[in-house]
């Protein structure tokens, strides 16, 4: 793995952390050092295979 790849997981492990606690998807994106809300939302749909929005209302 390398150090972008390694980075890029780190930052999805931490945005699920936020996220779980309530954070907002903007804040949880800009917290994560994503440039913003989209660039968030797309690599955690790729990475996980959907929204993150859609990911916390899933039973």
């Amino acid at each position: 793995m390398t150090f972008p790849q390694w980075r890029g997981q780190l930052r999805l492990h931490h945005s699920l952390t936020l996220l779980a606690t309530g954070m907002s998807v903007t804040r949880t994106a800009a917290e994560c050092g994503y440039g913003g809300s989209s660039a968030f939302i797309e690599a955690f749909r790729h990475a996980f295979g959907t929204t993150p929005s859609r990911f916390y209302r899933s039973p």
